[in-house]
């Protein structure tokens, strides 16, 4: 795998890949769960990426065996759902659906637009947090839709969702927890979410012994966990690094920084360059307005670039001053003002080499 490991791209949150499908409720025998990381303040009212995609929830099989997320997966503006975090926060906030050997849940389900819809399955970790192989669970009055897809928009579901007749919780604090997970088999995600359920007939966990947890891993599992780890760890650090010194969510960026780096952009410029003298660019502005600006460089070097422009009143495309970084390739940056339509200009972004062809920025790829 490769990861992009610039600033932008360690503390970006939007994707290009969006969720569409949040859990809004499960109730039970009595009580309510609700979808870890739902937030009931997202409006529901629209389906853009923010903010009504913000807290619906991506669980991809991938992602969980790389060990990117966790069994629930994550959601766009937050990353990562820890499973053993949330459902402490749900038991102490007192959401919580009881349930019983063949209970039915009602879950409630919020399809945002197309590729939220059903059909959903569901399933279930009786250990809460210790598993990534989930018990199969029946479900009926599914989600309208085809291979994840639907005309619905804006719309809430409910499905049911039944307990098995012979299971045990024995999760959490309180040793009588189980994990519900629920997906759709959308191509885009699968969407969906998880949540948490007590059981009320079960015997729990009756030994806390360290001796007597039995959870495992194979030999071949952890090996192949560790190498994974050793890999991923750099690119994970340098994103929670760049992510805390912006004030940015380091969960959300250091998934985005453990994920495949997407296609690059297109040119922000074009630009000639020489090395080891002070630079000035010359740019040519997309919006209205004239601008002219200086900027500063580091490095040696002249540069012309097409830049993004923005003015304040009328005018026709503005021009801007640049400074540019050459070393071989050279990129000019410029700081403008202007009088036309907008803020001030920018000069243009210009990156060339010596002998002046058009040279290609990756944009830093997105969180998906």
């Amino acid at each position: 795998m490769y990861y992009q490991t610039s600033f932008l791209a360690l503390a970006a949150v939007i994707t290009t890949v969006h969720s569409h499908a949040a859990i809004l409720a499960a109730v039970g025998d009595s009580g309510t769960s609700q979808g870890f990381l739902v937030d009931p303040a997202i409006a529901r009212n629209c389906t853009t990426i923010s903010p009504c995609q913000q807290d619906a929830t991506i669980i991809r099989n991938s992602e969980i065996t790389q060990n990117i997320v966790n069994a629930c997966g994550r959601t766009e503006i937050a990353g990562n759902i820890d499973i053993g975090e949330q459902t402490e926060n749900e038991l102490a906030a007192g959401r919580m659906a009881q349930v019983k050997a063949g209970s039915m849940v009602a879950v409630t389900i919020h399809q945002v637009n197309a590729d939220g819809a059903g059909p959903f399955e569901c399933d279930m970790d009786e250990t809460s947090n210790a598993v990534t192989t989930f018990r199969p669970l029946k479900v009926s009055n599914n989600v309208p839709g085809t291979n994840g897809l639907s005309q619905a928009k804006e719309k809430e579901f409910t499905i049911n969702v039944q307990m098995p007749d012979d299971f045990n919780c024995i999760g959490a604090s309180t040793g009588n927890i189980c994990t519900v997970r629920c997906r759709n088999n959308a191509v885009a995600g699968p969407f969906g979410g998880c949540f948490a359920v007590q059981q009320t007939d079960g015997t729990g966990r009756t030994n806390t012994s360290a001796a007597a947890v039995d959870t495992s891993q194979t030999l071949e599992g952890i090996s192949a966990q560790i190498l994974q780890n050793k890999k991923d760890l750099p690119a994970a650090i340098a994103a929670n690094q760049a992510a805390g010194a912006a004030g940015g969510n380091e969960g959300a960026s250091a998934i985005s920084a453990l994920l495949p780096t997407q296609t690059a952009a297109p040119d922000n410029g074009k630009g000639k360059g020489k090395g080891n003298q002070n630079g000035k660019g010359k740019g040519k502005d997309n919006q209205n307005g004239k601008g002219k600006g200086k900027g500063n460089d580091n490095q040696a070097g002249k540069g012309k670039g097409k830049g993004n422009g923005q003015g304040k009143g009328k005018g026709k495309a503005g021009k801007g001053k640049g400074a540019g970084n050459a070393d071989q390739n050279a990129n000019g940056n410029g700081k403008g003002k202007g009088k036309g339509n907008g803020f001030g200009g920018f000069g243009g972004f210009g990156g060339g080499n010596v002998q002046g062809r058009s040279e290609r920025q990756r944009r830093p790829k997105f969180l998906s």
